[in-house]
């Protein structure tokens, strides 16, 4: 496998926005040894890429660590507090494991977690000997330029004095740079997921496709799940500013909250041109002119906007572009909705207090899920009579989500993997074949909900050490590896 020269604007693509750094060329040349090390290893099913990007993540992490910039510092940190380790997978000597150097176990992980990518759709053996010798390889260029390479103090000052932090836009745009850029965090082929986005956008709501993009992009920065932990941004950044020591700033940006990109009624214009929004859940909030970007005067006779909000320390911050107007219909469809939801909690606290206060119903195909559905539900007699489900779906699993405001979620053949006392429709084999598959397709709050109660018990990876092996690394890992997968999928 012939290997290429890493280039020096590879490892500033790396970095947040506008920092300047000294030393991208001392790492572009230890990102191209580490990616010649590897491919002498001669994995035959790697592509000369996926090499490239495993030795770019892992120098990035050495950059990191050399500097103290706190981003493995505070993956590490977020995990222990999750799961009580040091790392998922692997068996550490915590004393011999030390923050301000790399480790072994660091760089397994790391080109585990980049095999996601490289192999798309699949789930690799994070104890795959292939991957322990990239691994090693790797380690060992990084031992070799330990004692003497440049720390990047750039990167080290940019999270130990936040300059961005008292800047609402210049905060976003490291949220940005964590779903973008980081070696840790960012995600694969973003660019293609948010064009995807942005034309349903353009298509929906008239607006031009640039302006749609960049709605898109400054959305994710508050509501996408990143990384390793399926984390939001913010949840990240404020993990690496308390690996730093800088546990006020973290707070400020973890708390910061988001309003949906959706239509808000103008309630009221006040004397310094300021804004009053409702919300269809009813809240109300304010915006200054300079956060609304000083609207025209003909903006202010306006009934209601489309937009998204930020509140960020003790402020509200437009989140994107917005656009004024007269028809407020789109609010009054999504209000009626909005109620409509809150209406069905009776439903649902009836349906979970039938169950025994479980979530999760079993229906052997859609006839029986139907009947139950117009049993409990609230319908009139046209739904009943135009009320349909694919007929074709058997051993169903019924789920009723935590809020009211959420739709009931209905998983075909879930049934055959979910193995609950209350199920006759569990099969062993389908399980070990399938329950990770289906686990994988199913929202955040029912995986959590699977996985707590341990009904995924057969649910296994392959292994070369056996099916039993593979059985205890999901198992003992369970909801990191769901939300690691998730993440790159």
């Amino acid at each position: 496998m012939k290997m290429t020269l890493i280039p020096q604007m590879a490892v500033k693509n790396c970095h947040p926005k506008g920092m300047q750094s000294a030393t991208d060329t001392d790492y572009a040349r230890i990102a191209t040894e580490v990616a010649t090390a590897m491919a002498k290893e001669k994995v035959d099913d790697i592509p000369v890429n996926g090499i490239r990007q495993m030795a770019l993540n892992i120098t990035m992490y050495f950059e990191d660590v050399i500097a103290g910039a706190g981003i493995w510092h505070g993956f590490t940190s977020k995990v222990k507090e999750m799961y009580g380790r040091q790392l998922p997978f692997y068996d550490i000597d915590e004393e011999n494991y030390f923050d301000d150097e790399p480790n072994i176990e660091d760089v397994k992980f790391i080109v585990w977690y980049t095999m996601l990518e490289v192999h798309h759709g699949k789930i690799g053996n994070p104890e795959n000997p292939i991957l322990e010798r990239l691994a090693i390889a790797a380690y060992n260029v990084l031992e070799q330029h330990y004692e003497t390479v440049p720390v990047n103090e750039s990167l080290k000052d940019y999270f130990q004095n936040p300059q961005f932090i008292d800047d609402f836009y210049k905060q976003r745009d490291a949220l940005k740079w964590l779903y973008f850029s980081c070696y840790l965090t960012y995600i694969p082929r973003a660019i293609d997921f948010i064009y995807d986005r942005a034309r349903q956008m353009a298509e929906a709501v008239h607006c031009p496709m640039d302006a749609a993009f960049y709605q898109v992009e400054c959305l994710l920065a508050y509501t996408g799940k990143i990384g390793p932990l399926r984390l939001k941004p913010q949840e990240w950044m404020a993990a690496i500013l308390r690996a730093n020591g800088n546990d006020e700033a973290a707070q400020k940006v973890e708390n910061q909250r988001q309003m949906d990109y959706r239509m808000y009624k103008i309630e009221s214009t006040d004397d310094d041109r300021s804004m009053t929004f409702r919300d269809i859940t009813g809240e109300t909030f304010t915006v200054t002119a300079d956060e609304l970007n000083h609207p025209q005067d003909e903006c202010y006779q306006r009934k209601g906007i489309v937009a998204s909000f930020v509140e960020y320390d003790g402020a509200w911050h437009l989140n994107g572009g917005s656009s004024f107007g007269d028809d407020l219909k789109m609010f009054d469809e999504m209000a009626v909705d909005y109620e409509g939801h809150k209406n069905l909690q009776k439903a649902y606290d009836d349906m979970i207090k039938e169950s025994k206060d479980t979530r999760l119903f079993y229906f052997a195909d859609a006839a029986e899920l139907k009947a139950f559905l117009l049993k409990h539900l609230p319908a009139d007699e046209n739904v009943e009579k135009n009320f349909q489900l694919p007929a074709d779906q058997e051993h169903i699993v019924l789920y009723v989500p935590e809020k009211s405001t959420e739709d009931l979620q209905i998983f075909p053949d879930g049934a055959l993997c979910v193995k609950d006392e209350r199920n006759p429709y569990y099969n062993e084999k389908w399980s070990r074949n399938q329950a990770l598959n289906f686990v994988l397709s199913i929202s955040p709050e029912v995986q959590s909900c699977l996985i707590s109660q341990h009904f995924l018990p057969d649910a296994t990876i392959n292994s070369s050490k056996g099916l039993e092996r593979g059985n205890e690394i999901v198992q003992q890992n369970f909801d990191f590896l769901v939300r690691a997968v998730s993440s790159r999928l």
